[in-house]
């Protein structure tokens, strides 16, 4: 197996948290609901590439108001070890703007998040901000 460097940022506005639907072409988990999230790039601080991946998918800007500990999820069901710096990143909007990365959106409580189809191991991301 492989392993990829990511980041995510849990957005949350007024107690509730945005959760996007990825898009039927995404190469990893179409069709599932995740936070923003993006590959670490070459060169780029990881606060850097969230506060981007939050922009270029949302169109909101973020503030950090918190780093998570690393997460480590493996999918052997695609065979990639995901390695993970989540954070907690809060928006004074709930104007979302979708990239072609998405294709819906939505604003829940966190404890509401089990309730959906969702990409591996985000509970772990939740929970390390002792969000559920």
């Amino acid at each position: 197996m492989k392993t990829y460097f990511a980041v995510t940022g849990i957005l949350i506005n007024d107690g509730n948290i945005l959760i996007l639907r990825k898009a039927m072409d995404d190469r990893n988990y179409p069709g599932k609901w995740s936070f923003c999230s993006g590959f670490v790039k070459e060169f780029e601080s990881a606060e850097d590439n969230v506060l981007r991946e939050i922009k270029e998918e949302t169109g909101l800007k973020g503030k950090i108001l918190k780093k998570g500990k690393i997460v480590e999820t493996v999918d052997k069901k695609i065979g990639k070890i995901w390695v993970i710096i989540p954070f907690l990143c809060e928006v004074d909007s709930r104007e979302v703007k979708l990239c072609h990365e998405n294709m819906d959106f939505k604003w829940i409580k966190p404890e509401e998040f089990k309730n959906y189809d969702s990409v591996p191991g985000l509970e772990k991301d939740l929970k390390s901000f002792d969000l559920i």
